[in-house]
């Protein structure tokens, strides 16, 4: 374990002071990732717990298209994001798909460039293949409101691609069952992937 550590160092040092420039303005990107084990929350409106069922660990995609000026960076993303539900006869997978308008500033444009993201738009959230009670539901969903908070790192790998490792939290807005039971997706993930410029 001490070797890896010892080796990791070694090559992000070596990529802060060998790594190029940004050399475009216009790139596209992609990362892949698992969204961390949590509890699915549904609230009475007076935001009391009345069940908690927790949730499998998932799988996210995102694919975007942006743009560069010096330590800003704009761009287009769609998302997916899946999660399953496995508990004592209650099983079923929901999933968000997603659409958002997100904003970069990059601490550094050289070497190792240490960023801090935040975005927003509309997510739909569906529930597909759920049982219980030995009847099967689907539901087709709702679009919210979304938001995404995140940071991470790029390190390039030549003047046109660079790899990328970040944490991103992604929040849908309440889904609502009636005005009696809410709840509000929350997804914590960390992703890894590739950004080319264009």
């Amino acid at each position: 374990m001490k070797k890896l550590l010892l080796l990791l160092c070694a090559v992000l040092s070596f990529g802060v002071f060998t790594a190029p420039a940004y050399a475009y303005d216009s790139y596209v990107s992609g990362n892949v990732g698992w969204t961390l084990s949590n509890d699915l929350n549904f609230k009475d409106t007076n935001d009391h717990i009345v069940i908690q069922l927790p949730l499998k660990r998932g799988v996210s995609v995102l694919g975007a298209i942006g743009s560069r000026a010096e330590n800003v960076r704009l761009e287009g993303e769609l998302g997916y994001q899946t999660r399953d539900l496995n508990l004592a006869g209650l099983n079923g997978k929901w999933e968000i798909v997603s659409v958002l308008a997100n904003g970069y500033y990059d601490f550094y444009t050289e070497g190792i460039q240490p960023y801090v993201t935040a975005g927003i738009g509309a997510g739909r959230i569906t529930l597909t293949d759920f049982f219980a009670g030995g009847y099967q539901y689907n539901w087709d969903g709702t679009t919210k409101l979304a938001y995404q908070l995140g940071a991470g790192i790029a390190i390039p790998l030549n003047n046109k691609i660079s790899l990328d490792a970040r944490y991103r939290y992604f929040v849908l807005s309440d889904v609502t069952n009636g005005n009696i039971i809410k709840y509000t997706p929350a997804i914590s993930s960390v992703l890894i992937g590739l950004r080319f410029g264009l």
